[in-house]
């Protein structure tokens, strides 16, 4: 009997999921709820899309691929509901209701929604009726959030990136290098503390030397707004005053868990499952990637989401049912061998 397998999110670890599914020639019939759209894309290669837009077509005029995108499988078995969001799953019918009105029954859902963009407690940063970003702020999540940050790069004097994560110092280095001929000056404020285990040393070294400017333990007070109503300035803790015409927001991100909490399910910071990436509320129900919290820890870690989803791909297809996931790190085991070394560890420390 084919085994209806709904996905919502369209991310780096559904992608892996699907792919991993269908290429274990599995009888399912598989739905994606792609709410962002059709393409799926790897979040972590989307700030290295700003260099590769300045020169969107090559010598012959052919359109540059972009290296953030990753392909869609071409399967019978797969429907990718484009623009299409879920807005509530009916957990006692298994259904999911999308954005479109349609209703999706499933055998197996799997939540892999990601993580939403953080924008700081800066004082002018929407505009007055709080609808909208200040004009000329920018956030630095989504493909679209690139297209728009990458077309206003092109008339922009000066920048500056507020937030010290990895896509900042990405985003930073990307817009200084976006236009070879006339150099962006970019300024970087990270608002964390320097510590190592947040912004390695030898990060900033290379940024600085692509040119930016990047100031540590520093705090933006205030985003400025110039006659225009566009973003004019930065204001600092400190009172010092930036000038600029372009800001992105780069502040780190937080699980989006509105659909598994409408849901629910068990949610702490991230939707809560077990070893085998299974929802602790819900049997029929998984979680993997950034909006999952498993052994009480978030990872939105390319190589732990791609772990993950390699877990529940082998999981849901049949190819290995007993697999687990142990953490990043560690590599899966199936349940019964875990068992099984665990016991022995028991046994020798007892006789120890």
């Amino acid at each position: 009997m084919t085994r209806k397998i709904v996905v919502v999110g369209w991310g780096l670890a559904a992608h892996r999921l699907v792919s991993g599914l269908l290429a274990a020639d599995a009888d399912v019939d598989v739905t994606v709820y792609a709410g962002e759209g059709g393409t799926a894309h790897d979040r972590s290669a989307l700030p290295g899309t700003l260099i590769g837009t300045a020169g969107a077509t090559g010598a012959a005029g052919a359109v540059m691929p972009n290296p953030a995108a990753l392909p869609t499988p071409a399967d019978p078995r797969l429907t990718v509901r484009a623009g299409v969001r879920a807005v509530a799953v009916d957990r006692m019918h298994r259904l999911v209701h999308g954005s479109d009105r349609w209703v999706q029954p499933y055998d197996t859902l799997v939540l892999a929604t990601g993580a939403n963009p953080v924008l700081p407690p800066i004082k002018g940063l929407r505009t007055d009726d709080g609808l909208d970003l200040l004009p000329g702020v920018h956030s630095a999540h989504t493909a679209a959030d690139f297209r728009r940050l990458a077309e206003a790069a092109t008339a922009a004097t000066h920048a500056v990136v507020i937030g010290g994560s990895t896509t900042g110092l990405d985003v930073a280095a990307a817009l200084r290098l976006l236009r070879a001929e006339d150099p962006l000056h970019v300024e970087l404020i990270d608002q964390t503390p320097a510590t190592p285990e947040i912004t390695p040393t030898d990060a900033y070294l290379t940024l600085r030397r692509t040119g930016v400017i990047a100031y540590q333990d520093c705090r933006v007070r205030a985003l400025i707004s110039g006659p225009d109503g566009r973003l004019g300035g930065v204001t600092l803790a400190d009172g010092h005053r930036l000038t600029c015409d372009l800001a992105v927001i780069a502040c780190g991100t937080a699980p989006n868990t509105a659909l598994a909490w409408t849901s629910g399910l068990a949610v702490a910071r991230g939707i809560v499952v077990d070893d085998t990436l299974r929802s602790v509320s819900d049997p029929h129900i998984h979680a993997l990637g950034a909006c999952a919290e498993h052994r009480r820890s978030l990872s939105g870690r390319s190589d732990t989401v791609l772990a993950q989803a390699d877990v529940l791909a082998a999981r849901l297809s049949g190819l290995d049912p007993h697999r687990t996931y142990r953490g990043p790190g560690t590599h899966s085991v199936p349940a019964p061998a875990a068992v099984v070394a665990e016991a022995e560890a028991l046994l020798k420390a007892a006789a120890a």
